[in-house]
């Protein structure tokens, strides 16, 4: 006969009640920890950002000591020069002839410095993701420069040819200060920066020749005035961390131009100049902008990478820009 176990069991489930109270501490603990771990990682693409702009900081004074001046804004094609406004969007940029300087000569050797940077011959190498010119925190709806149009005709007419794509840049040069009314598109009662000025300050001038910029010629001081911003999230248009108008734009007569996003491919000086009003973070149109949070990372002449914050004083941040105003600004 089969025997009977008649010991009591003192297993049992879990009730549902005590689920519950489980499950409100493991999400009470997330929400204590996500920010925490959230803010480690966006200091950890902070500091890459920075490190970014130290790479191009010492690339700079690297061209500066081999070719005695700093890279000029418009490089190579058979172009002539002097050159007008429209041709401006067509020459290969500062960042295309600073690649050997930041040891990218592979990606250098790749684009055809003799034709035009929108040239189709270069949209191989124009389409390559360089990682020293992206910053880790940036985000855009689009990952590439759309809509590249091709190079003028040989008579200098413009064309509408859509070529292809480009990658992206999340760093600028920063031109100057502009003293016009908001609106204005000419060069005029600008302070300009580091990057010497347009001989003509009207944006549709025929001929344009720029001064050949060198660091000595900064006679506020290097460790006053700024090289090279974040420009993040170009080309579609952010305006304090919210998208204002993306690729392709609702209206196409304001904001930006998509060009000026492109690592390879210059832009007319209009979109380096920033606003007299204009503060950290506000817009990336034409302005010193990230997607950190409260405010932005620069370059000064001297080598250093500082942090500029948003409540940063206008005329503190105007004074960085300029070169030669007499208006020296001491950042902390």
């Amino acid at each position: 006969m089969g025997r009977f176990n008649t010991m009591p069991d003192n297993r049992r489930g879990v009730s549902l009640i005590e689920l519950v109270v489980v499950l409100g501490i493991v999400g009470l603990l997330l929400a204590i920890l996500l920010p925490e771990v959230q803010a480690i990682r966006e200091s950890g693409r902070k500091l890459t950002c920075q490190n970014n702009l130290r790479q191009i900081v010492l690339g700079i004074a690297n061209h500066e000591s081999a070719k005695g001046s700093l890279p000029s804004l418009y490089n190579g094609t058979p172009l002539p020069q002097p050159r007008s406004a429209l041709d401006e969007f067509h020459f290969h940029s500062w960042r295309t002839v600073l690649l050997p300087q930041i040891e990218q000569t592979t990606l250098f050797d790749q684009v055809d410095i003799e034709r035009f940077a929108s040239d189709p011959a270069n949209q191989t190498a124009l389409n390559v993701d360089e990682p020293t010119y992206l910053c880790p925190s940036s985000h855009s709806y689009n990952r590439v420069v759309p809509d590249i149009l091709s190079p003028p005709a040989e008579d200098g007419t413009p064309t509408l040819n859509i070529v292809g794509t480009a990658a992206r840049s999340d760093y600028e040069v920063i031109g100057g200060v502009s003293f016009k009314p908001s609106g204005t598109t000419d060069l005029q009662n600008i302070k300009f920066g580091a990057w010497g000025e347009p001989r003509s300050y009207f944006s549709a001038a025929r001929k344009n020749q720029y001064r050949q910029a060198r660091l000595r010629d900064l006679s506020d001081g290097q460790s006053s005035t700024i090289l090279v911003a974040e420009r993040a999230g170009r080309p579609d248009w952010y305006r304090k961390g919210e998208p204002v108008d993306t690729y392709p734009y609702d209206d196409p007569t304001r904001g930006m131009d998509h060009h000026q996003a492109a690592w390879g491919i210059s832009t007319h000086f209009w979109w380096l100049v920033v606003w007299h009003e204009q503060g950290i973070n506000e817009s990336n149109s034409n302005g010193i902008y990230s997607f950190h949070s409260g405010g932005a990372n620069v370059v000064l002449a001297d080598g250093s990478v500082r942090f500029l914050p948003e409540s940063m004083d206008q005329e503190t941040l105007n004074a960085l820009v300029t070169r030669g105003g007499g208006d020296v600004a001491v950042v902390d």
